[in-house]
C-alpha cells in the first residue's frame, strides 16, 4: 500500500482511539455493536472531560479535540478501526499535502487503488479496514492512567471467569432448584422435566468445575496480592476460603466435568460422584455460595476502583438497558 496513505490511516486510527479513551473516561460506555451505539442513552451533544465537545450521530460520533476534529463510525461488532476516504480527508483537512496528496481527488484515487489491490477491504458495515489485520473493538479500550494495575473491565480475567463460567453455573443451579421445588410441591414431574432436571444438575456441576479450574489456574491468592491494587488484598481471605473448599473434592468434580462435557463410555465417574456417603452435593452448594461471595466482593471492589480513578465508562452501578435482538 502507498506509504503516504498508510501513514494517514495510522494517524487517523490513533486519533480515533484518543477520542474513545477520552469518551470512556468521561463516562460514555463503549458499545459492543453499532446498534448498541444507536440505542445508547446519552445526549446527542455534550462536553467530555476538559470541556471537549462531541456530537453523537447515527452509528458514530464526532469529537472536537484541541488539535482538530475526528469523525468515526463504529463497525457492526463495535470495531473502532474502520474508515473511508471521506473521513480520512476530513481528518487531514489542510494537512493533506503533508501526507503527499495534492487534494481530496488524489487521495480518493490512491484509496481506490489500495482497495483494488487488496490492501483495503470493505466490510458489510460499509467501512474499510486494512486487510489481514485483527480488528480493534470498542469494548477492549483500555483507559487506565499510568500506575493503575486493575485491567480494563472487558480484559479482566477474573471478571471473565465470573461472566462466562460462574454465571453459567448460577443459571443452571437456578433452573435446577426451580424444577426441584416444583417436583416437591406437586409430588410429580413429567418425564421431560425429569430429564431437564438432570441436565441442569450436570451442567451446574460441570460449569462449577470449570470455574474451579480457572480459579486455581489463575493463582488467585498471588494474583490479588501482586497484580491488583492494594485494596484488593482484603479479598485474599475469601479467596483462600474458596481454595480450601475446592480441595475437598477437586478430583471427583473434575472427573464428573470430563464425563459430562465429553462423550463417556463408562458412567462410573458420574455414579461415584453421587455416592450417598460422599456428601458432595452439599459441598458443591457450599462451594457455589463461597464463589458467589468472592465474585460479589471482587466486582464491588472493581466498581469502587473505577470510580476513584475516573474510569467512569466502566462503572456499572446502574441496570443495563435491554438489548434488541440482532442477527449475527
Amino acid at each position: 500500500m502507498n506509504k503516504q496513505l498508510a501513514d494517514l490511516i495510522c494517524d487517523y486510527q490513533a486519533k480515533v482511539r484518543e477520542a474513545l479513551l477520552l469518551m470512556q473516561r468521561s463516562g460514555i460506555r463503549m458499545p459492543s455493536s453499532n446498534w448498541r451505539w444507536i440505542e445508547a442513552d446519552i445526549p446527542q451533544k455534550g462536553l467530555l472531560d476538559g470541556n471537549i465537545a462531541y456530537m453523537k450521530h447515527g452509528i458514530g460520533c464526532t469529537v472536537y479535540l484541541p488539535d482538530g476534529e475526528v469523525d468515526f463510525d463504529f463497525g457492526k461488532r463495535g470495531e473502532i478501526d474502520g474508515f473511508d476516504a471521506w473521513r480520512l480527508s476530513l481528518f487531514a483537512s489542510e494537512k493533506l499535502p503533508t501526507y503527499g496528496f495534492e487534494n481530496q481527488d488524489t487521495l480518493e484515487k490512491c484509496f481506490e487503488t489500495a482497495v483494488a489491490e487488496g490492501y483495503l477491504v470493505r466490510s458489510d458495515d460499509s467501512l474499510f479496514y486494512v486487510a489481514n489485520l485483527t480488528r480493534a473493538l470498542a469494548v477492549d479500550i483500555d483507559c487506565r492512567l499510568p500506575g493503575d494495575n486493575l485491567p480494563a473491565r472487558n480484559l479482566d480475567i477474573v471478571l471473565v471467569l465470573h461472566c462466562h463460567y460462574f454465571q453459567a453455573a448460577e443459571l443452571m443451579l437456578e433452573n435446577y432448584d426451580n424444577l426441584h421445588r416444583q417436583w416437591k410441591k406437586n409430588n410429580s414431574l413429567s418425564h421431560r422435566k425429569v430429564v431437564d432436571l438432570q441436565i441442569y444438575m450436570s451442567s451446574w456441576l460441570g460449569f462449577l468445575a470449570v470455574t474451579c479450574e480457572g480459579f486455581e489456574g489463575l493463582g488467585m491468592h498471588r494474583l490479588l496480592r501482586d497484580s491488583r491494587p492494594a485494596a484488593f488484598e482484603k479479598l485474599i481471605q475469601k479467596s483462600n476460603a474458596v481454595g480450601k473448599l475446592i480441595k475437598r473434592h477437586r478430583n471427583p468434580l473434575r472427573e464428573f466435568r470430563n464425563k459430562t462435557f465429553h462423550l463417556r463410555k463408562d458412567p462410573e465417574a458420574i455414579r461415584s460422584f453421587f455416592a450417598p456417603d460422599a456428601n458432595r452435593i452439599p459441598w458443591a452448594r457450599e462451594l457455589h455460595d463461597a464463589f458467589t461471595e468472592f465474585f460479589s466482593a471482587y466486582r464491588f471492589q472493581c466498581e469502587v476502583h473505577y470510580s476513584l480513578n475516573g474510569r467512569w465508562g466502566e462503572v456499572r452501578v446502574t441496570r443495563e438497558s435491554p438489548q434488541r435482538y440482532t442477527r449475527w
